[in-house]
């Protein structure tokens, strides 16, 4: 019974994860209003009254498009760190943004449908979509508090700011990268604009330009 059971949970959690997949294809290359849930069907191989057993409606397929490509990206970080020693909370920043630029590389449709579709829109106020984006922000903001502990990053440094930053950054680059056909490596040039960025985050450099300040004030 209990065997029965784990194989129709298994089969269950496929089908979602299918039509998750599906609307996720659609909704980045057709855009989410002209995506229908018999469209998403379709593609994903699954009936439309068996669709409405996992999903009550479209509103509550758009949200689960972030949340499941967001868990996506997190058992990708697993993976990536598995047998590996901890890294230090600024690695550790380095590694989850570089990591989220190489899942949109490797899954435009996704980047497409939140950079393009979702981030732009009122849907980024639906509270799951913005618990999904909140909980992803939250994991930076705790990691450059971690750095700031540490000492690696300035103590003055604010950790939402410096989130927006490269929250920001990131979207900039994906949402160029998919309006101009992608003309660029996305992984490469998100590591070099994290690396730029996280300059100013790096704990003596305020204080070397206060020191300037006060010698050009000095000087005048």
């Amino acid at each position: 019974m209990a065997t029965t059971l784990k194989v129709k949970q298994g089969r269950a959690r496929e089908r979602r994860r299918k039509i998750v997949a599906a609307a996720t294809r659609l909704f980045g290359k057709q855009g989410i209003a002209r995506t229908s849930l018999t469209d998403i069907a379709r593609l994903s191989g699954v009936p439309l009254p068996s669709l409405y057993d996992y999903f009550k409606d479209k509103q509550d397929l758009v949200a689960a498009v972030p949340e499941e490509n967001y868990l996506a990206l997190y058992a990708q970080l697993a993976a990536e760190r598995s047998g590996g020693r901890t890294l230090p909370p600024r690695d550790q920043l380095r590694e989850i943004y570089l990591e989220n630029l190489k899942y949109i590389r490797a899954n435009p449709d996704w980047g497409r449908v939140f950079f393009l579709e979702i981030w732009p829109s009122v849907a980024i106020g639906e509270t799951r979509i913005r618990r999904a984006v909140d909980r992803y922000g939250l994991r930076y903001v705790e990691l450059i508090r971690s750095a700031i502990s540490s000492g690696a990053y300035d103590r003055r440094l604010d950790p939402y700011l410096a989130m927006s930053m490269l929250m920001g950054g990131m979207c900039h680059l994906t949402a160029v990268w998919l309006l101009y056909r992608r003309p660029y490596d996305l992984v490469k040039r998100g590591e070099e604009l994290f690396d730029r960025l996280e300059l100013s985050f790096l704990a003596g450099r305020s204080s070397r330009r206060d020191r300037s300040k006060r010698t050009l004030q000095a000087k005048r």
